[in-house]
């Protein structure tokens, strides 16, 4: 029987739907983490899920922003966008509440590029620490907090089990969203605006641009991943298999959500068992 119970988030985009879909499993067998870590895409849902959302209102947020659209990237090559309107909705979603207002212990970790070292957010204001983890270089702008420039935390630990390791988890569940199909394969068309000529001259090479953002994503993180996993490592470690599912694919939320409760079914029996006192 664990004393406490980790769960670990990883980053990876639109992937983090995945996420979602283990959540809800745990909740329909009345689990839920003591302490929450997570990186990106996996240090929001971490927020949320930490100030009290659960696997139905997650899913939500998420088809918001599937339909507001996570990025506004003009042209063909990734491009800085500015990070409104994912702050817009997370005001609405949880106004300006800080981890000390949290019902679930919350570490999130983004990258200063300065020092260029891991930064672990525990205090003061949510949604800033929110965005800056959220920071994808060339995507979304830096987040300047507490005298650091600050971007996405997984180019230094998109899966930090280790954090909630050391903040005194006995038992761990941790999610890494980089199991994907190899670079080239097929997948579906990523939305577009603008007219039909401009769809059909450009959807090849914007479908070539952002599936070799995926992959450089995931070489980079994966290798940050398994170095850390020769150290230590957490006692369940889920791979959800997301296919063709890129980072910017939120228009495929449901998806997701589907894979990461095929994901953790497998587990559920010995993450009973290990958090038994709870049930």
């Amino acid at each position: 029987m664990s004393d406490k119970f980790g769960l670990t988030l990883g980053g990876g985009g639109a992937r983090g739907a995945a996420h979602i879909g283990v959540i809800a499993e745990l909740e329909q067998v009345g689990v839920y983490p003591d302490l929450i870590t997570g990186t990106s895409i996996g240090g929001m849902i971490g927020a949320l899920l930490a100030a009290g959302f659960n696997a139905e209102q997650l899913a939500e947020f998420f088809e918001k922003l599937s339909i507001a659209g996570m990025y506004s990237l003009p042209g063909t090559l990734p491009a800085f966008s500015n990070n409104n309107k994912i702050e817009k909705l997370l005001q609405e979603m949880i106004g300006g509440i800080t981890f000390a207002d949290l019902n679930i212990p919350l570490a999130i970790v983004a990258t200063d590029v300065v020092q260029r070292k891991p930064v672990i957010l525990d205090e003061g204001d949510l949604i800033t620490a929110v965005l800056a983890t959220i920071a994808l270089p060339l995507v979304l702008p830096p987040v300047e907090r507490d005298g650091h420039t600050l971007v996405d935390g997984g180019i230094m630990n998109n899966v930090p089990f280790d954090v909630a390791r050391a903040r005194g988890a006995n038992f761990v569940l941790a999610i890494d969203l980089t199991n994907t199909a190899p670079y080239g394969t097929t997948t579906q068309n990523v939305p577009t605006t603008g007219n039909v000529l401009e769809r059909v001259l450009n959807i090849t090479q914007r479908n070539r641009t952002w599936q070799m953002l995926s992959t450089v994503v995931d070489i980079v993180t994966a290798q940050s991943l398994n170095t850390r996993m020769a150290i230590s490592q957490p006692e369940i470690l889920l791979q959800p298999d997301l296919g063709t599912i890129g980072i910017l694919d939120f228009h495929r939320w449901e998806e997701g959500v589907e894979v990461g409760k095929t994901a953790v079914l497998p587990h559920l029996d010995e993450i009973i068992k290990q958090t038994a006192r709870k049930l």
